[in-house]
């Protein structure tokens, strides 16, 4: 029977070493649980020589990945290094070799799927990921076991804790995004390059992950609908207020007759709903099922701590499934492999929602009457409207329209049509809104 599950660390990071830290400061509390001590005996890191915040010895440290790929007294290869061509290389290496991989590595199992899932089916070695969706919150645990008997007809989450921050702020504080995405990264949250945060693609990569949990299938990132926040203007988040609504980055997934959505960008969310009090660098992922109902899971998402509280959550799980059994107990994703299959994304065009349209134009006779012609050509419903005071004497006019239930592509053709007219100053404002 094992006695000690043996681990090798690809990468001194943040997260890397938060995870030396926790399995430190726990490790009687971890010996415990798992029945077993647990135990980092080899790092590799391209800065081997680089001073650490973290105790590091009794590991051994190197920069060359045989070290630990090569090593047969390696049981478990932790991969914290981020990125996807190397990463892939490390994760496919040691589950062919029959080791254990625990990763926190969203872009990889989005992108490169096929590949990553399809060894690690096959291999003798266990494969965890919870940390690669919402450190804090073990929803990935929760899709694959404590949600196992339901068929999950929605997901929808907050799961980029940047995003978030800065539409907190642009919210509370009155931020525009400029001043809000500075201030992020200057309290940690944002890097100096927040281009995935802020445009969308970090929060699909975690859908993605999501999506094939709860709908026991294999899709394409190319498929889902990306957009990110840095259109949200000022007077968007004045408007929602107004009409008792936050707006937020969403990931959003749906199960319907066969199709299935995947789409992220910013919605506009009821502001007194539990989702819409998910403030700062928080995240929270609600799931609907179908015998469960609505339930959501709220923490932190994002950071050393969180992050290395769930790698070290898979490394228990592991340390305990081959301490007794030797093989997987539970599969890496929902369903066993024979069982998933490629699912199409439904095009973005197809999908319904109600929506949230900002008109810039010119204070004349005959343009709500214009818009709304055209809208309703189109079979577009009008909720409610608005029109704001100009900003100087001379200026446009935001006119803003909120739209009853609507197909995507109807709302492009009137846009198509309505932001070439004369008496439009700039395209049209699209926020859409979330149904909970």
């Amino acid at each position: 029977m094992m006695k000690q599950l043996n681990i090798g660390l690809f990468g001194l990071g943040t997260v890397g070493q938060g995870v030396i830290e926790q399995l430190g400061e726990n490790q009687a509390l971890i010996k415990t649980r798992a029945g077993l001590k647990i135990q980092i005996s080899k790092a590799v890191t391209q800065n081997p020589d680089k001073k650490r915040r973290v105790d590091l010895s009794g590991i051994a440290v190197s920069g060359d990945p045989a070290f630990i790929l090569d090593d047969p007294s390696i049981d478990l290869v932790l991969e914290l290094i981020g990125g996807t061509k190397e990463a892939k290389e490390i994760v496919l290496s040691a589950l062919e070799k029959g080791k254990s991989v625990v990763t926190a590595n969203k872009a990889l199992l989005a992108e490169e799927a096929g590949e990553i899932f399809q060894k690690a089916y096959q291999s003798k070695g266990l494969f965890g990921f919870e940390a690669s969706v919402a450190g804090g919150i073990p929803i990935l645990r929760d899709l694959r076991e404590g949600f196992s008997g339901e068929r999950i007809t929605a997901i929808s989450g907050i799961i980029n804790g940047t995003a978030n921050y800065i539409l907190t702020q642009m919210s509370k504080e009155n931020k525009d995004f400029a001043t809000a995405l500075k201030e992020a990264q200057e309290a940690g949250y944002a890097e100096a390059d927040p281009t995935f945060d802020i445009e969308g693609v970090d929060t699909a990569h975690k859908l993605l992950i999501l999506m094939k949990l709860a709908f026991n299938g294999l899709f394409n990132f190319a498929d889902l609908y990306i957009e990110g926040i840095t259109n949200i203007e000022p007077i968007d988040i004045e408007v929602a207020q107004e009409f008792g609504f936050v707006i937020k980055l969403l990931g959003t997934a749906r199960a319907q007759a066969g199709a299935y959505e995947g789409r992220v960008h910013p919605c506009l969310v009821e502001a007194e709903s539990m989702l819409g009090n998910v403030n700062g660098a928080f995240n929270a992922v609600e799931v609907f099922g179908n015998f469960v109902g609505h339930t959501l899971a709220y923490g932190s998402g994002a950071g050393s701590h969180p992050t290395s509280s769930a790698v070290v959550g898979d490394i228990i799980s592991i340390a305990r499934q081959l301490k007794v059994a030797g093989q997987a107990v539970i599969p890496p994703l929902s369903a066993d492999l024979n069982q998933l299959r490629p699912l199409p994304i439904l095009p973005m065009e197809q999908v319904i929602c109600p929506f949230y349209l900002r008109f810039t134009v010119a204070d004349r006779v005959g343009v709500l009457a214009e818009i709304t012609r055209i809208l309703g050509a189109e079979g577009i419903s009008i909720g409610s409207m608005l029109q704001k005071e100009r900003s100087s004497s001379q200026g446009p006019v935001p006119v803003i329209i909120f739209t009853h239930k609507a197909k995507e592509e109807a709302i492009r053709r009137s846009l198509k049509k309505i932001d070439h007219l004369e008496f439009i100053a700039e395209s049209t404002k699209v926020i859409r809104l979330h149904e909970g």
